[in-house]
């Protein structure tokens, strides 16, 4: 065959660069985890209950909770809590992701949001748990949902899980890190020192705004996500 030329020159051992490479490699492995942020490292082990400074005392509510206008792009947009009012604009809103923004939010996919679950996701009880959602107004005078961040507090009520949702169109303004700094201001004024979520590994937007917070993270075992926790207390 045509690359099975013969050859009637003894063979040399390969022996150039035979340990060089070696040496390089474990060069670049500990330069590499030198630079990676302690965040990053996996932590079978981690306690954020250890990890984290306790909350104070549970105290009232930030006035971060009352309806309030900030700027997105430009243009004026409302941060306020959710309630059952928002039913339709939350249905209309999930109509609006695409695939990806489903996988991302949820881990598996949604065919629909029906009034059943809408109901249930605007009628949380938010001395309790939160919901905020970032809302423009449209020239109609209707009021347009664009994300919404939340939060379920756990049985024991020292953490919650979060979650955020963003409209494509409307990535890249900050409000995702709006919306997650307001939830952790509110957690840490009803004593919780910390939030988890469970984020997409491939999720890199939203994995930088949780390590821009303190964010310790660690993957789940058998899945292609990774446990994020971020502390209430500013890093």
């Amino acid at each position: 065959m045509a690359n099975k030329k013969q050859s009637h020159e003894p063979r040399r051992k390969r022996v150039v660069g035979k340990h060089r490479p070696c040496h390089r490699s474990a060069r670049r492995a500990r330069a590499h985890l030198a630079a990676s942020p302690p965040a990053a490292m996996p932590a079978a082990s981690f306690n954020p209950s250890l990890a984290f400074p306790p909350a104070p005392p549970p105290s009232e509510d930030p006035h971060e909770l009352e309806p309030r206008e900030i700027m997105f792009g430009g243009q004026p947009h409302v941060l306020r809590l959710v309630g059952p009012a928002d039913e339709g604009r939350l249905i209309s809103f999930f109509n609006s992701h695409t695939e990806e923004t489903i996988r991302q939010r949820y881990g598996y996919h949604i065919s629909e949001m029906t009034h059943e679950r809408a109901r249930r996701l605007v009628g949380v009880d938010q001395s309790r748990d939160l919901a905020l959602g970032v809302f423009e107004r449209a020239p109609d005078g209707e009021e347009v949902l664009h994300a919404v961040g939340r939060y379920l507090i756990d049985p024991a009520g020292r953490s919650a899980e979060m979650a955020f949702v963003v409209r494509e169109s409307k990535r890249g303004l900050g409000i995702c890190t709006v919306l997650l700094r307001t939830l952790l201001r509110v957690a840490r004024h009803r004593g919780m020192s910390y939030l988890y979520a469970q984020v997409q590994a491939d999720n890199a937007p939203m994995l930088t705004i949780f390590r821009r917070h303190g964010g310790r993270m660690k993957p789940i075992p058998g899945a292609d996500a990774m446990e994020v926790f971020v502390p209430t207390a500013p890093p």
